[in-house]
């Protein structure tokens, strides 16, 4: 909440039938400005506007925004198109000295991308008000299969060579 005396500016995202308000603290870093306006191109997909930006020593790498419902594809998060340009860009999937920017709390699949990526910080503007309580798949794991654990064995061991 806003402390008496403190300025504050209101920005709008609209949307066919919504407007979506974030409240702007004097304070507020550009970063998350820029993630705002990527959240704006959401809207013209009809997907959820969110939007993301990947900092690594004061400049940006790599921005995105949800595009769910224009790829019809589940995992096409802010974070995770941010994720996905910054590895290209660096060309590597470390990202050990980057923050991310984004206008939602993150989601859980979208933070364990951000811990494999190995993502220092994340700062986010508006907390995830409403968590997805999805039914967890029924896994079932064979027995006597060991090609798959000797594939995975060799391959580490080669590596430590």
């Amino acid at each position: 909440m806003a402390e008496p005396g403190q300025n504050r500016k209101i920005a709008a995202l609209r949307s066919s039938n919504c407007v979506y308000l974030f409240i702007l603290g004097d304070i507020m870093d550009k970063y998350m400005q820029i993630a705002l306006k990527e959240a704006q191109k959401s809207l013209l997909t009809d997907d959820v506007p969110i939007g993301a930006v990947i900092v690594e020593n004061d400049t940006i790498i790599a921005k995105g925004h949800n595009t769910r419902e224009k790829t019809h594809l589940i995992t096409r998060h802010a974070e995770i198109n941010a994720i996905e340009k910054a590895c290209k860009k660096k060309k590597t999937w470390h990202l050990d000295d980057c923050i991310l920017y984004v206008t939602l709390e993150p989601c859980k699949m979208c933070i364990e991308v951000i811990k494999q990526a190995r993502i220092k910080q994340v700062i986010y503007a508006a907390k995830q008000e409403k968590q997805v309580n999805l039914k967890d798949p029924d896994m079932i794991k064979l027995e006597n299969v060991e090609n798959s654990s000797i594939l995975l064995k060799e391959f580490f061991k080669n590596k430590r060579k």
